[in-house]
């Protein structure tokens, strides 16, 4: 495995064998990743979210032409969901591959931001709308499948400080109208620009970008426990981004920071070090196993972990 010039030259990333359930870990099975090219616009910053289908398809939000874009295992553009006049964030496949996607509009000059949850099919046809205006930006999002909730990473301004808040958000309606219904679950510092995930328990595991860490709740939103610290060697994290869970129950976090991809075991114990990636700031998994991985230019397609 090559190792880009400056990334960890004086840690050893992988001194030991890791046996986690079934699958054993050497240094030297980690395997190139196929990358694909996305336009990114004209500043950094505009892929804001990814997502994969159980069929998959790749989703990468693209908030700066206000697009979803869609492409195959293979790197190959399929489609563009247009966004209509918000930006799309934080994205997540829910049951039957539908599509639930964060906007954010036009607030940068207004006391109350503009903020929608929406609910789409793959092909892009909208399902459903629910506006959630207030004090507050929604940034990341994440969908308990077999509890049918889905999880917000909101972001709120006390002066020049920022703090995070999770909560549950419960697609309702009422008198037939979309209705923003939120619970608040935990908060912590700074802001939620990052990613949320939920395991197959109702287990959500969020990383702490200010802290080096990640935070792991139940599924009724009771903190358990949290895992990681800050450095740069094997299990340590530097400004964690980006988080998914796969079907054994691994936790994989974009250690932007350490330009790489980290596993660990759902309690917390380092299994691997994936890969090496520049500034990673989302990743995903298929249904077949391939790892998706987005910066802030591109996608990289990682093979079977």
């Amino acid at each position: 495995m090559k190792v880009s010039p400056g990334f960890l030259a004086s840690a050893n990333p992988c001194p030991n064998t890791k046996k986690y359930l079934e699958v054993t870990y050497r240094c030297e099975e980690k395997k190139e990743g196929v990358s694909s090219r996305l336009a990114t616009g004209p500043y950094p910053g505009t892929t804001a979210g990814l997502a994969v289908s159980s069929d998959n398809e790749i989703f990468v939000t693209h908030s700066s032409i206000k697009t979803i874009q869609v492409f195959s295992m293979k790197g190959v553009k399929l489609r563009n969901i247009p966004t209509g006049d918000m930006k799309p964030c934080g994205i997540a496949t829910g049951l039957n591959n539908s599509l639930w996607v964060v906007l954010q509009g036009g607030h940068e000059n207004r006391p109350m931001y503009e903020n929608a949850v929406s609910q789409y099919r793959k092909d892009g046809h909208v399902l459903a709308k629910y506006n959630c205006n207030g004090r507050f930006i929604i940034h990341g999002i994440a969908v308990d499948k077999l509890a049918d909730k889905i999880i917000l990473t909101i972001e709120r301004r006390s002066g020049v400080r920022l703090h995070t808040e999770f909560v549950w958000f419960r697609p309702t309606h009422t008198q037939g109208m979309p209705t923003c219904n939120m619970t608040k679950f935990g908060s912590i510092e700074g802001d939620a620009r990052h990613s949320v995930a939920v395991d197959k328990r109702g287990n959500i595991f969020m990383p702490e970008w200010y802290n080096d860490r990640v935070l792991k709740y139940d599924k009724n939103g009771v903190y358990l426990s949290s895992f990681g610290s800050k450095g740069t060697g094997a299990g340590y994290l530097l400004g964690p981004y980006g988080i998914c869970v796969d079907s054994w129950g691994r936790v994989i976090v974009a250690d932007y920071g350490n330009h790489r991809l980290e596993m660990f075991t759902a309690k917390g114990d380092h299994v691997c070090t994936v890969a090496y990636i520049r500034s990673p700031c989302h990743v995903a998994i298929s249904g077949e196993g391939q790892l998706v991985v987005s910066n802030e230019a591109s996608i990289t397609i990682l093979p079977k972990h």
